[in-house]
């Protein structure tokens, strides 16, 4: 299984794989649809707080016997994927060749590879890899755990224990003896890892939601599940920590995950994904889902799904096993100590507007680049990540209120929500895809500099605007080549780019614009047009 490594610590999803596991459970057809208000009837919530003030009791026995039989173990299981030859280290294909074939058998070898023999059969012919029926080929098996939050079998667990899987089976535990059920995925959020997935069954016990609004760090947590497959497990610790945010831990490549985990140090192990997290009186408030650990196993460091949130996107999927996302249409970047003081702002806290689409919701109400935003839909936005979660979980259609500071003083707009365009959830670095130079890029003429290291800019020219389709009305310096290499290539600075502001003082001339972000000691502020959008890009000065 493989885990994003971050210095040096795992981030590791709490679900186990053992290779070796045939399984011929069929998955169960897609199950009807039901409306979310039909939905909602079935489930049970409880928001009244603690009792006492959550003070600390001598035993959680009763807290144990409510959660337990909402509790489910979930088998899932795909076929094992042959690793490409090039995902192979040289120093260890000798001993793969031996077990899977010669590097012919893979489409070819590296010029660094060796020929190895196969292995030969009784009449010394080299034996090559026979097709298997997909029944018979080896299955890999995943463990993870579910709670049940409807009677009639609808089940709550993480994208990454069903994910990809072909076979799924759910062991329930109903009056002390375990019964098995095929289930179908109802839908799945791989940017949440949050799933919801159905078995043909009625009269379960579902667990109580609770409300992750109202928690609070110290509060006391128990996590039950399957850890080392070891089911009916359950685990005390406190809230560690909320908010938790910019893991990796969901999300894959350029598509950039939901966070807003709850941390916790109640012991999570491979197993555990999809368990619930529960208060002090046995009420679900999050969703287990991944460890920080050097070894893989806890280390204190769990992380859960609030369930607030993992509930609105299950909400979400029952329509047609897909997520509709708010879509505000602007690019942030938090405003820590560098950022304030290159806007010439006292406080610090809050989203600064990066880039406004063209067209976008965003634009339409008013907003502008350099605004910070410090609330929105009556939430405070403190950080850019919070500013994401909150659009994102927002309906779109809906109109919000968003404050905003700008040049120091307090406005209010209102934007209308749109659909998040599938693009908009890839993200590299702060602009957008990278550019790499076109052959043929314009060589040194007059008024050509180096802007930073890596990027040259240029005055604008007749010549230059028909060549970069650049409106009358832009004006600045043309980015006419950036190194692919460089830090400003890294942060989002493309070829055809138009520098109108380089520190927020405006330019028109290569030279003027060399000037100015020569005289930045650390950072250069960009304000830059690029097809119609309008950013922001900081950029080192090395």
């Amino acid at each position: 299984m493989k885990t994003p490594a971050r210095l040096g610590t795992a981030l590791v999803c709490a679900s186990m794989l053992a290779a070796g596991f045939q399984h011929t459970i069929q998955a169960e057809t897609t199950p009807p649809k039901t409306s979310v208000a039909d939905f909602q009837a079935r489930i049970t919530k409880d928001g009244s707080p603690l009792p006492n003030g959550g003070q600390l009791q001598m035993s959680y026995a009763t807290v144990v016997d409510k959660i337990l039989p909402s509790v489910v173990t979930i088998y899932s299981s795909a076929p094992i994927k042959t690793p490409e030859i090039d995902q192979i280290p040289p120093q260890l294909r000798p001993f793969f060749y031996r077990f899977f074939g010669a590097p012919d058998d893979f489409g070819g070898m590296n010029e660094d590879d060796e020929p190895q023999v196969n292995p030969r059969g009784r009449r010394g012919q080299p034996q090559r890899p026979q097709p298997q029926p997909e029944d018979e080929q080896h299955q890999q098996r995943g463990v993870g755990s579910g709670v049940i939050i409807s009677a009639d079998g609808y089940i709550m667990t993480n994208n990454h224990v069903v994910a990809d899987a072909k076979k799924i089976e759910v062991s329930v535990d109903v009056d002390g003896s375990k019964k098995n059920y095929t289930a179908a995925v109802v839908g799945a959020d791989p940017l949440t890892d949050v799933a919801l997935i159905k078995i043909d069954a009625a009269g379960l016990k579902p667990a109580t939601l609770g409300d992750s609004a109202k928690i609070r760090v110290g509060d006391i947590v128990l996590a039950a599940g399957a850890p080392m497959e070891l089911s009916r497990s359950v685990t005390q610790g406190i809230i560690s920590a909320l908010g938790r945010s910019d893991e990796g831990i969901v999300g894959k490549g350029r598509m950039k995950g939901y966070e807003d985990f709850i941390q916790t140090d109640a012991s999570i192990n491979p197993g555990n994904s999809g368990g619930p997290l529960v208060d002090g009186m046995g009420r679900v408030i999050g969703i287990s889902t991944a460890i920080l650990s050097r070894s893989g196993m806890n280390a204190g460091i769990g992380f859960a799904i609030p369930i607030n949130m993992a509930l609105g996107i299950v909400e979400d999927l029952l329509d047609d096993g897909a997520v509709q996302r708010g879509f505000l249409g602007v690019q942030i970047a938090d405003l820590d100590a560098n950022m304030a003081e290159r806007l010439k702002m006292k406080e610090q806290g809050g989203a600064v507007v990066m880039m406004v689409g063209a067209g976008s919701p965003a634009e339409k109400a008013g907003i502008q680049l350099e605004d910070v935003i410090t609330s929105i839909n009556g939430q405070k936005v403190d950080s850019s990540s919070r500013l994401r979660l909150i659009v994102s979980g927002t309906k779109p259609g809906t109109a919000i209120p968003v404050e905003l500071l700008r040049n120091g003083k307090s406005m209010s707009v209102t934007a209308t929500l749109e659909t998040l365009p599938e693009e908009a959830l890839a993200e590299v670095g702060a602009g957008g895809s990278r550019a790499i130079p076109r052959p043929g890029a314009p060589k040194q003429q007059e008024n050509i500099s180096e802007l930073v290291t890596g990027v040259t800019v240029q005055s604008l020219t007749k010549a230059l605007r028909e060549r970069h389709d650049v409106p009358e009305n832009v004006s600045g310096v043309i980015v006419t080549k950036v190194d692919p290499d460089s830090r400003a290539a890294a942060m989002g600075v493309e070829e055809g780019d138009v520098i109108s502001h380089v520190n927020r003082k405006p330019v028109t001339h290569a030279a003027e614009a060399r000037t100015l972000a020569k005289g930045s000691d650390k950072t250069v502020l960009l304000r830059v047009w690029r097809k119609g959008d309008v950013m922001l890009l900081m950029i080192g000065n090395n």
